[in-house]
C-alpha cells in the first residue's frame, strides 16, 4: 500500500502545541488523583487509578533503514488513568494513555499517540435490558511490505502488541503490569511511515428473557465503527480498489432460543444471525453490492435423550450470503442427524452426517484444569465452504500454563481490529475482559487491506513460574488466503523470556524471538519475504508498590527479500513509572 506522509508543520509550533497537550494530560492525571481518593473512600466500588510514565530511548537507525542509519534520542511523557468498576449494574475496565514522543534530532516527528482500551457493560433493566459499548484506539500497521517495529511482531487479533512472540511478560514485581508495561519495550517509536492510527467503538444493547423455565431468549444489536486516520492509498493486494480509508460500519443482530430447565428429555435450540459491513469511499471492481458484505444464516438444532450416556441429534441450517472476493460462496439450506455420546460428565463426542454437512467433534473436560475442545465440520453451504477445524486446549498445573488454540474463518482487518476487547461466554456472546486480561493493541504485520481473506490461525504457548524463576515460551502460524492466490500471506515464528528475580524488588529478564513473513510477488514479480530477529535483556525494579524503573537493551533485524527492506537497529531504554 501506498500512504501519504502526514503533513509536517514546523518545529516551534508542534513542540508548543505538544507542550500545551502533555501540561493538559498532565493536569488530568492530577485531577483524576484527587477524584480517585473521593470516589474510593465514599463508596469502595470504583477504582480509578492514574499514572504516568517517563523515560527516554536511543536508537541508532531510528527510521530502520536498509543504509544511511539515522540515530536519534527521544523522550517519554506517558500519562495515563486506568478505571475499574465492578458490582452493581455497571462493570467497567476503561485504560487511557496518552504517549507522548519527543524526538531531539527529527522535532517535526514529535507527537503524541492515543492509546485506548475500554469496554462496560450496564444492566439498564434488571434482569432483561443491558447495554455493551466499547472502544479502541491504537497504532497499527499500514503496509505488510513496509517497514515495521518490533511491537507488531506475531501479533493477531485478541493479542497485544509485543506478547506475541514474548508471550506472558509479567516480572512478578510488586506492582504487576501496572508498573511494567511491556509496551514500554516494544512500542512503536520508529520513524517508518509505516504507521497509522487506527480506531474502533461498538454500542450493543441486548435483551435476556427466561420464559418460565420452557426457553430463554437473547436478543442483541450491535454497531461497530472502525476508521484509521492518515490513510490515502491504493491497497497493494488489490490493484482494482482505491480508497482514501478503510473506514466501514457494521451491523449486526442475533437471535438466539434455547430450551429451559423444564426440558430435560428434548433440548433445543434456534438461533438467527444477520450482518452488514458498509466500507466507506470505496470503489471496487467486480465488487458485490458496491463493495459491502452481508452474512446471514440460520440454524435449529433438536436434541433427543435416549438414556444417560446417549442423545439423537438433529440439525438444518440456511445460509445467505454476498462477501466481496469470495464468489464461491452458494446459499441454500442443509440438514443432519446424527448422535450425542456422553459416557461421563468429562466426555462428549458428536457426530452429525447430512446430504450437505457432516461434522465430528469432541470435549474433555477431566478436571478444572484441564479443557480440550476439537471439531471437524464439512459443509457444502456458506462462505468458502469445505471443511473446517477449530480446536481449543488448556491445561494448568502448580507451576505452569499451557496452550493451544487453532481457528479457521473467513474475516478481514476490520473485524479483527480491537475483537480482544470482548471475551466470549458459553453463549458464544461477547463478555467484558477481567482485570487479568490484555485487549488487541495491534493488528501485526500484515498491515491494512480492505479484503476480505480465509484466516487459519494457530497458537501455542507454556508458561512455567517456580520460586524466582519464570520462563514463556509461544509459537505461531498464521495463512491468510484468498479465491486470487497471488494475495496469499503467511506467517510464522516463535518467542522465549526468562525473568528472574534475584532480590525482593528486583528481576532480570532475557528474550528472543523470530518470526517470518512470506508475502507473495509484488507487482514486479519480486518475492516478499521479511526475517525478524529480535532480541531483549533488561533490569526492572520495584522501589515501592506504587513506584518502579525498567532499563532494557533491544536489538532488532530484518533480513528481508527484497534486501532494501532490511535493516538493524539497537535501541536502548530507560524508564521510571509511578501509579497514585
Amino acid at each position: 500500500m501506498k500512504f501519504a506522509s502526514r503533513v509536517q508543520t514546523t518545529e516551534g509550533r508542534r513542540s508548543l502545541k505538544l507542550s500545551k497537550a502533555l501540561l493538559a494530560a498532565a493536569l488530568a492525571v492530577g485531577c483524576a488523583r484527587a477524584q480517585a481518593q473521593e470516589v474510593d473512600n465514599r463508596a469502595g466500588e470504583w477504582r480509578i487509578t492514574p499514572r504516568i510514565s517517563l523515560g527516554s530511548t536511543y536508537s541508532d537507525n531510528i527510521r530502520l533503514a536498509p543504509a544511511n542509519a539515522e540515530h536519534d534520542l527521544l523522550f517519554h511523557v506517558d500519562p495515563g488513568l486506568s478505571v475499574r468498576k465492578r458490582g452493581g449494574r455497571l462493570d467497567l475496565r476503561l485504560d487511557y494513555t496518552a504517549q507522548g514522543l519527543l524526538y531531539t534530532n527529527n522535532g517535526d516527528a514529535s507527537t503524541i499517540n492515543n492509546e485506548l482500551q475500554a469496554f462496560g457493560t450496564a444492566e439498564l433493566l434488571q434482569k432483561n435490558l443491558f447495554l455493551d459499548a466499547y472502544g479502541l484506539i491504537s497504532q497499527v500497521a499500514v503496509s505488510s511490505n513496509g517497514r515495521t517495529d518490533a511491537g507488531n511482531l506475531g501479533s493477531a487479533g485478541g493479542v497485544p502488541s509485543g506478547l506475541s512472540v514474548f508471550s506472558n511478560f509479567d516480572l512478578g514485581l510488586p506492582g504487576g503490569r501496572d508498573l511494567f508495561n511491556p509496551l514500554t519495550i516494544f512500542n512503536d517509536i520508529a520513524l517508518t511511515d509505516n504507521q497509522a492510527t487506527g480506531y474502533r467503538f461498538g454500542i450493543s444493547p441486548y435483551w435476556r428473557q427466561n420464559l418460565g423455565g420452557w426457553a430463554d431468549v437473547l436478543l442483541r444489536y450491535r454497531y461497530d465503527t472502525v476508521f484509521y486516520d492518515e490513510e490515502s492509498n491504493v491497497d497493494s493486494q488489490q490493484p482494482d480498489v482505491r480508497t482514501t480509508t478503510g473506514d466501514s460500519q457494521i451491523n449486526t443482530v442475533e437471535l438466539n432460543l434455547t430450551s429451559g430447565r423444564q426440558s430435560s428429555k428434548v433440548r433445543w435450540n434456534v438461533a438467527y444471525f444477520y450482518q452488514q459491513e458498509q466500507q466507506d469511499n470505496q470503489q471496487t471492481v467486480n465488487a458485490l453490492a458496491n463493495g459491502d458484505d452481508k452474512q446471514e444464516h440460520a440454524t435449529a438444532q433438536l436434541n433427543y435423550q435416549l438414556d444417560k450416556e446417549w442423545a439423537l441429534l438433529g440439525e438444518a441450517g440456511y445460509e445467505n450470503n454476498q462477501v466481496t472476493g469470495f464468489a464461491n460462496s452458494p446459499d441454500g439450506t442443509y440438514w443432519g442427524l446424527g448422535a450425542v455420546w456422553t459416557p461421563s460428565r468429562f466426555l462428549e463426542v458428536k457426530g452429525l452426517y447430512g446430504p450437505d454437512v457432516n461434522e465430528l467433534s469432541g470435549r474433555w473436560n477431566p478436571s478444572t484444569r484441564t479443557n480440550l475442545r476439537i471439531s471437524r465440520r464439512k459443509q457444502d453451504f456458506g462462505v468458502d465452504p469445505g471443511v473446517r477445524w477449530q480446536g481449543l486446549f488448556n491445561h494448568r498445573t502448580r507451576a505452569s500454563v499451557w496452550s493451544l488454540a487453532y481457528t479457521d474463518e473467513v474475516t478481514n482487518e476490520r473485524q479483527l481490529f480491537g475483537n480482544g476487547l470482548l471475551g466470549v461466554g458459553p453463549d458464544g456472546q461477547p463478555l467484558p475482559l477481567s482485570d487479568q486480561g490484555q485487549a488487541v493493541a495491534t493488528e501485526g504485520p500484515f498491515g491494512l487491506s480492505n479484503r476480505n481473506f480465509r484466516r487459519k490461525r494457530f497458537d501455542a504457548g507454556m508458561t512455567y513460574r517456580r520460586g524466582s524463576t519464570d520462563w514463556s515460551i509461544n509459537a505461531f502460524n498464521e495463512d491468510r488466503t484468498g479465491q486470487n492466490t497471488t494475495d496469499d500471506e503467511k506467517i510464522y515464528g516463535a518467542g522465549a523470556l526468562w525473568t528472574w528475580r534475584f532480590a525482593p524488588r528486583t528481576a532480570s529478564f532475557i528474550g528472543t524471538g523470530w518470526e517470518r513473513d512470506e508475502l507473495g510477488e509484488n507487482q514486479q514479480g519480486q518475492v516478499q519475504n521479511n526475517e525478524y530477529w529480535v532480541s531483549v535483556i533488561g533490569l526492572a525494579r520495584a522501589f515501592t508498590p506504587d513506584a518502579g524503573g525498567l532499563i532494557s537493551y533491544r536489538y532488532y533485524e530484518n533480513d528481508a527479500d527484497p534486501a532494501e527492506r532490511g535493516f538493524r537497529e539497537n535501541r536502548l531504554n530507560i524508564r521510571f513509572n509511578m501509579k497514585f
